[in-house]
């Protein structure tokens, strides 16, 4: 494993392998995000997301909790609606390259997952929750709609009645309620979140590169009818009918093998 930024920065990443490891790294806060983090982080996965090596994502947070929101202490300075805007449009890239970017992000959550940080985990693409961890979307005692994308992304897994309902309430979700509403995707024992993580990341770095990035793609800008799949598919298809990985597929299912997918 080899890790290119300080174990002292607040957002840490390393490579094992093929799976690039992004964590927050605040455990005092809870890893609540602060505007540096939200700056490096989307920095991070921008890096991850351009190397070639790169298959797949883990994020995680550092220490017993995943991310319990943003940075509250922020809150409590002057915050003209202008420069709001900006800092909030910058603070969508994650999101974008969370639910959008090329590679497959599974989320680790231990502990809280809370405002912010239940929008980081849903807009991951697999969502890894360990026992005693809980999801709440806080931000109506705050005063504030869900953002970092969490209106599209929560109401995508539950619906919209739904997602309304928990937006209204914030209530505070235990695993095994999360995961009956389809907001975790797969169960972990305490402090073996980051494990199972890991364990679909390294399936995902078997499968061809280039149909994932696609996939994603076009399930992020959405599909509003029966007739905008099937021109995602025209429009997709026949370029991979060219790639090498697909002749690679088409070739291995013949010689009964294991396929090599390069993302060519």
């Amino acid at each position: 494993m080899s890790e290119s930024k300080s174990s002292d920065s607040p957002i840490i990443l390393r490579k094992q392998g093929a799976i690039t490891h992004i964590e927050l790294n605040n455990p005092k806060r809870r890893n609540a995000l602060s505007r540096e983090m939200t700056t490096l982080l989307a920095d991070a996965l921008r890096e991850a997301h351009a190397d070639e090596d790169c298959r797949a994502i883990v994020l995680s947070g550092r220490g017993e909790h995943f991310c319990a929101g943003g940075d509250v202490s922020a809150m409590q300075a002057d915050r003209p609606i202008l420069g709001s805007r900006l800092r909030i449009e910058h603070a969508h890239h994650i999101v974008r390259l969370l639910a959008a970017g090329p590679k497959p992000v599974v989320c680790a959550v231990e502990g809280v997952a809370f405002g912010l940080g239940m929008s980081l985990a849903l807009a991951s693409d697999v969502v890894v929750a360990a026992e005693g961890s809980s999801m709440c979307a806080v931000f109506n005692k705050v005063g504030l709609v869900p953002d970092m994308g969490l209106m599209w992304t929560l109401a995508q897994r539950v619906g919209v009645a739904k997602a309304k309902q928990l937006f209204f309430s914030a209530e505070v979700l235990d695993r095994s309620s999360a995961q009956a509403l389809g907001l975790v995707d797969h169960g972990a024992v305490k402090g073996s979140a980051i494990d199972v993580a890991f364990g679909c990341a390294e399936q995902f770095c078997t499968a061809a590169p280039m149909p994932i990035a696609l996939i994603k793609a076009a399930y992020a800008k959405g599909f509003g009818s029966l007739e905008d799949a099937l021109r995602a598919e025209v429009d997709y298809q026949p370029a991979l009918y060219l790639s090498e990985d697909h002749q690679e597929g088409v070739k291995a299912f013949f010689e009964k093998r294991k396929p090599s997918f390069k993302g060519k």
